[in-house]
């Protein structure tokens, strides 16, 4: 008895590291369990954009809010030109564009005019009016109304002109397109710009992983294939990261006998470096 419960005992045990080697297969990465189709190929990681910024206008520089090396979110506004004329235009057309009074008053002569018609009417009924000062009547009410409409398409015009006046203001910012982080900035407050850049930025994530494939492996790789890369980096030379790939050339280069291939790699945290050299391994799908 005792002998068949020690055998069960290690049955039981022989199952539970069974199961748990089991599970460890299959919670192995899909990298490594997946077959390389091209092997060990030179590649360089690069930002997945890269963007000169400057004024769409000329100008002296006011203010520069960032430098070299920081980061800077989708929307965030750079640097500013000298906008002190622009800034009194937008507050005088602001204030045009609120205003109502003119149509206000245009209202209430039209309604003035409107009941003074229709008491002449009647007046015109019972022959106590003449022709004439009907005519006269129902003419100024008309042109009250048309005054209304003038006021109002006057109104209309200078909300019109106040978005001008603002979107000349906003020509005099540089604002961030993308999210990234400035590789370079040109000029500094106080400096006169005319079509120059003032920063140049790069976006980290995603990163693009540029490979140089040679023309005889035409068709192995496919858009969509996963790609392992290896960072030549401190820090990265043990660990294998994982890319997309994203785009295939369709021309090549024929004195080189090779064609481009782009991957896409992640890089939420920004922590993965970019200008730097790597190796990839494609797997296949």
């Amino acid at each position: 008895m005792k002998a068949n419960r020690m055998l069960g005992k290690l049955v039981a045990l022989w199952v539970v590291v069974v199961s748990t080697s089991f599970v460890g297969l299959l919670t192995m990465s899909n990298l490594q369990a997946s077959r390389v189709v091209v092997p060990d190929m030179d590649c360089v990681v690069e930002p997945s954009n890269v963007v000169e910024l400057g004024f769409s206008v000329p100008g002296l520089i006011q203010k520069t809010y960032f430098d070299r090396a920081d980061f800077v979110s989708k929307g965030r506004v750079m640097s500013q030109l000298e906008s002190g004329v622009e800034e009194a235009s937008l507050a005088i057309a602001r204030e045009n564009a609120r205003h109502e009074t003119g149509i206000l008053l245009r209202k209430k002569s039209a309604d003035y005019g409107e009941r003074t018609r229709l008491r002449n009417a009647r007046l015109a009924s019972t022959d106590s009016i003449s022709a004439q000062a009907m005519d006269q009547v129902n003419t100024e009410t008309a042109i009250a109304k048309l005054q209304v409409r003038q006021e109002q398409e006057l109104h209309t015009l200078s909300q019109l002109e106040f978005q001008q006046a603002l979107a000349i203001l906003e020509r005099r910012s540089i604002v961030s397109p993308i999210e990234g982080t400035i590789i370079e900035r040109y000029k500094s407050e106080g400096e006169y710009v005319d079509n120059d850049p003032v920063f140049k930025l790069a976006q980290l994530d995603p990163l693009h992983i540029e490979v140089i494939v040679p023309i005889e492996l035409l068709g192995t790789i496919e858009t969509g294939m996963k790609g392992g890369v290896v960072i030549n980096a401190p820090g990265f030379e043990n660990e294998t990261l994982e890319a997309l790939v994203r785009r295939i050339d369709a021309v090549g280069d024929a004195a080189s006998g090779t064609y481009g291939v782009r991957l896409e790699m992640a890089n939420p945290d920004l922590t993965i470096p970019s200008g730097v050299r790597c190796m990839v391994n494609f797997f296949a799908s």
